[in-house]
């Protein structure tokens, strides 16, 4: 979700999120097809897991969608857990249907890492375990394309930048737990024991929760009630660990936002000062390439 290291940098990928979508962002657009089953979503159908997939995680529609997090990292040595840094990041994304089972997207992310205590922005870092201080940057990846499917997520083209690396990604099935459905993607990328480099894991599972009658309901586009993001993560390499034994562990929550202001303030107060063009013209950013 925030990618900052060169490995998962290469994937093209996330955002983190895929976003929800934008009062004064939206762009006409339409239904690609509604639930089979009135208000409820049967989901041993297809095109139902394939409507709640992509309400929960993209759009039925080619609006601009965004949405954010907030969470914390922590040092994982020996089991043993030690809190490190928070972290902030957000999405803007576009998505359309290329044929009945397949939404193309381009999403667009920006991330700050956080002083624990304070919640203030992170430019130096102490770090526990090497007593080393360290320079902390900030995250701005994309715009990235992407393919959504029942079959998971994957990247237009083969890049000759993924080469090396082991990649699985998937959607769980969606359940429907009275009324509220889960949605559980899982993300692994890791480079294999024979890689001629630094060895690399991350691996992601976010969960998205929706209601069913959004879910059902043809005249809603996007359906997200929280976003909850877990990852275990190799060392970030501006940590500076070196060989030092150990993960990375962040957890974060959010959800989608109908408006540029729904983000928290802080998060727009440094975006607007650091990446001023994000918000004063996303179109312009989503419709680059990376």
């Amino acid at each position: 979700m925030f990618e900052q290291d060169p490995m998962v940098s290469r994937l093209s990928r996330r955002s983190m999120l895929g976003g929800i979508g934008g009062a004064g962002l939206i762009a006409a657009g339409s239904p690609a097809f509604g639930a089979t089953s009135g208000d409820m979503l049967d989901f041993s159908n297809k095109k139902d897991r394939l409507t709640a997939l992509i309400k929960m995680r993209a759009s039925m529609d080619d609006r601009i969608v965004m949405g954010g997090v907030k969470g914390l990292y922590y040092g994982v040595v020996n089991n043993k857990v030690t809190p490190l840094y928070g972290v902030m990041g957000g999405t803007l994304a576009r998505y359309k249907q290329l044929d009945e089972w397949t939404y193309a997207g381009v999403s667009f992310e920006v991330a700050y890492f956080t002083d624990w205590e304070t919640g203030e922005l992170l430019e130096t870092f102490d770090n526990p375990y090497t007593g080393e201080t360290v320079e902390v940057p900030q995250t701005r990846m994309g715009p990235s394309k992407l393919l959504l499917s029942l079959e998971g997520r994957r990247s237009p083209s083969e890049s000759p930048r993924l080469a090396g690396l082991d990649i699985s990604h998937r959607f769980l099935a969606p359940r429907d737990e009275k009324g509220t459905v889960v949605l559980v993607e899982e993300v692994i990328v890791g480079t294999p024991e024979d890689f001629n480099g630094p060895q690399f894991h991350y691996n992601e599972v976010t969960t998205y929760r929706a209601q069913m009658a959004d879910l059902g309901n043809p005249e809603v586009m996007i359906a997200n009630d929280s976003t909850h993001f877990n990852g275990i993560i190799s060392w970030r390499p501006w940590l500076k660990m070196g060989d030092y034994p150990g993960h990375l562990f962040g957890t974060a929550t959010g959800g989608r936002f109908e408006r540029v202001d729904d983000y928290p303030d802080y998060y727009l107060e440094l975006t607007n000062k650091h990446h001023p063009d994000v918000f004063e013209d996303p179109e312009a950013i989503l419709s680059g390439e990376e």
